[in-house]
């Protein structure tokens, strides 16, 4: 191709890439198609829904399943949502559709989320599918397969709603049909009219017609075929003509005038064909027959030319039909073709009338030759480029028009655009093309582990490998599996572990298989190891980077008039075209470019009071790529140590100037050494163009930072994201923020080299005022390393806290087999692509990528701090139960109280409790005063009102906050410290009444804790109701104890509380212990509390009943029925009651000597015991078992502890006799 280009051309819009995996699973319906051949293996009909990708075991079947044999998109007119459907041929014999829309209706509720592959029971032909809208619902799609079978497949909206929708058999939207017509010729193309007329080129020349009416399903139509007429051409239709003027294609030999390229008029009156023998060839669908034939250059060709000049049958993308928004001079349409002779041109025909043939049609600029673009003017490999597809946007006579082109050599490719008018084509076309930047600009370096890397090689490579929308499942899993089986390591691979276990398994196993080399020159064994561990990766990674370049070959172009968007469709993948940003177009545009295109890109720079004038882009240009240019040489090493220092400048409180923030910067990476004079030589000749390197002012790095995205540009225009818009979003912001990171963090580089190395020997940069541009970037760097982080982060289980309600696309995101990105879920789901009337969706899907970033930060409300924003995000992730990515958050978050409070909050999640309390005790002072903000709101929703109330109300209400979460955490300990800490401070306070909650909090966590004496104080401060109400609970922990008896008798019980504590002891705690099968404490040792408990009182009597009751049982526990009278002087220390002679002896003692102590109360009614009126004995009524109590003297117990000692007696001297039942034996029990 030759011809006078510019050589530079603009980059002025760029691609956004993204995989085809499903995004949502179980969501792709497989139905294989009825045929019309009864004897056909596939003539069945069947249905069903595939869960999982599929993982191929080698790229043969990853060719057959992943990548498209012909792909592109119908643009639908007539539907809002979908509309825009991408289709797919894979196998040969699968079609595949999906919708790709951007977005939405806000009042759509559903998602077109499914994805259709449809089986028929041949291959489908090349050129063999078309599209029309059906006015009803849903889409006609027609295909027509090598066996010769016309599909009509009536695809209704809902198949792309629901899985369950296309249920039932197929035969009912699935109709086949064989035309008659195929028996003497074959088809090559097919061209849908509507959904009642379809056009077949025929490979003898002739167009077949077929028509049904509209209450017709498909399964029979109306045939009708035109021919240029005459005898010979209805002889070459019945009698295979194989001479000079033919060409085979695909198995089937075509004669010159097979319509190779075809499109109807505006009007569908007409049908404009190029046909093999470079002709152009108008059809009169009315009359039937052709009305126009001339060469594609208009030249006069012999018979010996015909078979040089035959074009391509392959390619039909040299023919488009249009009307330029209103005719010119009377035209009625006009087409554009485009002829690979001669050098490659472009013509423009005005039809007028095609019927009045030559008078009728007319070049447009007959004189000048319209060639395309030359991608490599200068280029000394000699590629050869060819045209590989064109789209004319016809817009309107106050818009203009665009033509975009498609290039393509082998697996390189270039997409240009024309904004031209026809009235001065050939003017625009010399000046006026701009081109489309590939993303893979950005593309980061492979990893490189260094022996001082505190991360091994795997946590690097499956880092860069897993990124979000780096490679696609499909691919990792099929290299896996490729990597796997040649090396036979499927025994060492967990089937049933996670993709990054499973990579990390293979490679480990694949390198222990290696020997270590003894050679002394190989290193140690360490370092041969991770030598190993290195080269395996990056085989690993050169089997993935294969396959995923397969996914990006066979780019085709397609284009949606109505938003004014092009789109490219690879074997694999798909990729949406936007304009560049501001900064993007600096990026990836050379100065000289930019300089020339001014007033494409406008400017946005800066002035401020000490501007020497506006920054244009071009200028800022030279600085970006001589940065760029000038890190990129840094080593590894180097690199790595710019990294670290950083992140530590970034998120680390500054505790020194900025003067000796950038000198340790300097001395930390180590510049001096690591950076070499030719390095600084290259660099100061990259700064010539701007007057050397004297001549960089603060000017440059402010005008960069405001050209990233500085304010959210639109309204909500009533639309939502699609799941594959947000799917675009992500991507595209990913890009943005990739690019911005990498120039700010460069900048800072160049900042720190600048203040710690004069650049120029003899003039000091005197414009430049380093420190408050360092400032500047390093505020702006941690903002984008925010979105970075945000970016990269995955988590497959995240559930997004928008409170919008269009959010169902970011549900649907949660099922993605790969997980959603924290920035997709988190906030992409909350914005709306910007598609206002009278922009194009290329531009608005910039706009609302920028607006992404900018929402991410909190939006266009300045007052929101950056701190804020950072805690917000830390909430979420919290609200969501995700942890992991939480504690990974925490480097980014600030020292605020606020902040360290949430910190709290997650380690109490992670089970932390000493670390949180000490995060609650640092946050304690700043949450408890109050502050503007609306903790509701800045915590996501993860904060309650009922908690939200403690905050700004003072330390107590705080601190009981605080008791609150560390009691629904089961944390005692914690609780009864805090609770602590809010009683002291509440004790400050002007409240004269601690809070009965807080005590009954401190009571129960003490309790829990066995912290008696502070569960007893906590009690005693209770109001008298409560008090009466917990005694229950701390008695039963004190009787429990082995120490608690003694416990209960020395802590200082207000005397209110007496009569309680001994109902309990003498009731309700015995019949408490008799209702459980293993009582804390034993009846008698209860009793001798009690008695122990009522002494300690003065209380003589009870203390005697107590023990008399006890004395009663103990005389009746050995006696048995029918058994022999023993005397048992063993000691038996069951719960400290001794049951042989010497405790019952201590047993009578004690009772007597509490009885001799006995007052002289005369009233029975109060007491249990006494002494008898008129008399100094002492007296108790018995808590005897019997129908009645009776009356105890001290008398009474001296002889029976006798008659105990005469018992005794009587067992040692042997004199005892043996009844014979008759109650006259003496009891000896």
């Amino acid at each position: 191709m030759e011809g006078q280009i510019q050589p530079a051309l603009l980059n002025a819009y760029v691609e956004t890439r993204v995989d085809l995996e499903p995004l949502e699973q179980d969501t792709v319906v497989q139905v294989q198609t009825p045929s019309t051949t009864s004897f056909s293996l596939s003539s069945r009909s069947s249905r069903h829904t595939v869960s999982t990708s599929a993982v191929c075991s080698n790229e043969s079947t990853f060719s057959r399943t992943c990548l498209a044999n012909a792909s592109s998109i119908y643009f639908s007119r007539l539907r809002a949502y979908p509309r825009n459907f991408l289709w797919r041929v894979l196998d040969k014999k699968t079609l595949e559709l999906r919708s790709i829309d951007l977005a939405k209706d806000d009042r759509e509720d559903k998602n077109a989320t499914v994805i259709l592959q449809l089986g028929f029971p041949s291959a489908i032909r090349t050129g063999g599918v078309a599209f029309a809208d059906d006015r009803e619902d849903g889409l006609n799609v027609f295909v027509l397969t090598k066996s010769n079978e016309l599909f009509t497949l009536a695809i209704a909206t809902r198949f792309f709603y629901d899985v369950t929708a296309s249920e039932g058999s197929p035969n009912k939207w699935c109709k086949a049909f064989k035309p008659s017509s195929f028996t003497i010729a074959s088809p090559h193309r097919l061209i849908a009219a509507n959904t009642q007329s379809l056009i077949i080129t025929l490979d003898d020349g002739r167009i077949l017609r077929l028509s049904r009416q509209k209450k017709d399903d498909g399964s029979l139509w109306q045939e009708l075929a035109y021919n240029d007429g005459g005898w010979g051409s209805s002889l070459r239709g019945l009698i295979p003509w194989q001479g000079s003027s033919t060409v085979r294609y695909d198995g089937h030999v075509l004669d010159h005038s097979t319509a190779i390229a075809a499109e109807f008029s505006p009007s569908q009156k007409d049908l404009v064909t190029v046909c093999a023998g470079h002709t152009l060839k108008i059809w009169n669908l009315k009359k039937g027959s052709s009305v126009f034939n001339l060469d594609l250059l208009d030249q006069q060709r012999g018979p010996e030319d015909m078979q040089r000049m035959m074009l391509d049958p392959g390619n039909s993308e040299i023919l488009r039909v249009f009307d330029a928004g209103g005719s010119i001079d009377g035209d009625e349409y006009y087409a554009m073709t485009y002829s690979p002779h001669d050098g490659g041109q472009f013509k423009i025909w005005a039809i007028r009338d095609a019927s009045h043939g030559k008078s009728g049609v007319r070049f447009l600029y007959p004189e000048h030759v319209f060639r395309p673009p030359e991608p490599d003017p200068n280029s000394e490999t000699k590629a050869v480029w060819k045209m590989a597809n064109f789209k004319i946007d016809q817009g309107n006579r106050d818009a203009g028009m665009r033509l975009w082109v498609l290039l393509r050599s082998n697996r390189r490719y270039k997409l240009y655009c024309l904004a031209f008018d026809l009235e001065d084509l050939p003017e625009a076309w010399d000046r006026g093309w701009t081109l489309t930047a590939s993303t893979s600009l950005n593309e980061p370096p492979l990893p490189q582990p260094l022996s001082t890397d505190a991360r091994d090689a795997p946590d690097l490579w499956l880092e860069y490998l897993l990124y979000p929308g780096r490679y696609s499942k499909a691919v990792l899993e099929t290299a896996l599996s490729s990597y796997t089986s040649s090396r036979n390591l499927q025994e060492a691979i967990d089937a049933k572990g996670d993709l990054a276990h499973r990579l990390g398994s293979a490679i480990a196993s694949q390198v222990a298989c290696q020997p270590i080399k003894v050679e002394e020159e190989s290193g140690t064994p360490f370092e041969q190891y991770r030598a190993a561990l290195q080269q395996e990766w990056s085989l690993l990674h050169q089997e993935i980077q294969d396959l995923d370049r397969l996914l990006w070959q066979m780019p085709s172009l397609s284009y949606d008039e109505r938003s004014e968007m092009p789109w490219l469709v690879y074997a694999g993948g798909l990729s949406a075209i936007r304009n560049c940003s501001q900064l993007e177009a600096i990026s990836y545009n050379t100065p000289a470019a930019l300089e020339d295109s001014v007033s494409f890109l406008g400017s946005k720079s800066i002035e401020d009071e000490s501007s020497h004038g506006p920054k244009q882009p071009y200028e800022l240009a030279v600085l970006v790529q001589a940065i760029l240019g000038f890190t990129s040489s840094f080593n590894p090493s180097l690199q790595r140590s710019c990294q670290t220092s950083l992140a530590s400048e970034l998120w680390q409180d500054p505790l020194t100037s900025v003067s000796d923030r950038m000198r340790d910067f300097y001395t930390n990476c180590n510049f001096q050494e690591e950076i070499s004079i030719p390095a600084i030589e290259s660099l100061k000749e990259s700064l010539e163009p701007l007057g050397g390197a004297d001549n960089i002012s603060t000017d440059h790095f402010l005008a960069l930072i405001q050209e990233m995205p500085q304010f959210m540009t639109g309204d909500d225009p009533g639309q939502t994201s699609s799941t594959a818009g947000l799917n675009f979003l992500v991507k595209g912001a990913q890009e943005m923020i990739n690019l911005h990171s990498r120039i700010l963090s460069d900048m800072l580089i160049f900042i720190v080299l600048v203040e710690n190395e004069d650049l120029e020997k003899d003039d000091q940069m005197l414009q430049l005022d380093t420190s408050v541009a360092f400032m500047a970037v390093t505020e702006q760097l941690k903002r984008y390393e925010l979105m970075q982080w945000l970016a990269s982060k995955v988590s497959g289980q995240y559930q997004s806290s928008s409170t919008k309600a269009g959010s169902e696309a970011a549900r649907g995101l949660v099922k993605q087999a790969g997980g959603p990105t924290i920035l997709g879920l988190l906030f992409a789901a909350d914005i709306s692509l910007q598609a206002v009337e009278g922009r194009s969706q290329r531009a608005a899907l910039t706009d609302t990528m920028q607006d992404l970033l900018i929402w991410t930060i909190g939006g266009n409300d300045k007052t929101i701090p950056f701190d804020r924003v950072l805690v917000f995000i830390q909430c979420s992730l919290l609200k969501d139960g995700q942890t992991t990515l939480a504690s990974d958050f925490l480097f980014m978050q600030p020292c605020t109280p606020w902040a360290v409070y949430i910190k709290g909050r997650l380690c109490l999640s992670c089970g932390d409790a000493t670390e949180a309390a000490l995060c609650f005790q640092k946050a304690a002072y700043g949450m408890a005063r109050k502050t503007p903000i609306e903790y509701k709101q800045a915590s996501a929703g993860y904060l309650t009102s009922a908690e939200v109330k403690h905050f700004g109300a003072g330390l107590p209400s705080y601190y009981e906050h605080i008791v609150h979460l560390y009691d629904l955490a089961s944390l005692p300990s914690r609780a009864a410290q805090f609770a602590q800490l809010a009683l002291q401070f509440s004790h400050r306070s002007s409240s004269t009444q601690p809070d009965s909650s807080l005590l009954t909090s401190l009571f129960n966590s003490s309790l829990q804790t066995s912290d008696i004496h502070t569960a007893f104080t906590a009690l005693v401060r209770l109001p008298r109701e409560s008090q009466i109400a917990q005694l229950p609970t701390i008695l039963k922990k004190l009787l429990a104890s082995p120490t608690g008896p003694a416990l209960l008798l020395e802590l200082p019980w207000p005397p209110h509380l007496y009569t309680a504590v001994d109902r309990y002891l003498a009731n309700e705690g015995s019949n408490e212990s008799k209702s459980l099968k293993k009582p804390p404490i034993s009846p008698e040792r209860q009793r001798k509390i009690l008695s122990a408990w009522r002494l300690k009182r003065g209380d003589f009597r009870g203390a005697a009943s107590a023990l008399y009751t006890q004395l009663q049982i103990t005389q009746k526990a050995p006696r048995k029925s029918g058994a022999m009278p023993r005397i048992r002087l063993e000691t038996n220390q069951n719960d400290g009651v001794e049951m042989g002679n010497k405790g019952l002896d201590q047993a009578y003692l004690s009772l007597i000597n509490i009885m001799a102590c006995i007052g002289g109360e005369e009233d029975l009614s109060e007491s249990a015991g006494g002494r008898q009126k008129g008399s100094d004995e002492a007296w108790l009524l018995s808590a005897s078992t019997e129908a009645k109590r009776k009356l105890v003297k001290i008398s009474d117990v001296r002889e029976e502890w006798q008659k105990e000692l005469d018992r005794r007696s009587v067992v040692e001297s042997g004199r005892w006799g043996y009844g014979l039942g008759t109650g006259d034996e003496m009891d000896l029990g």
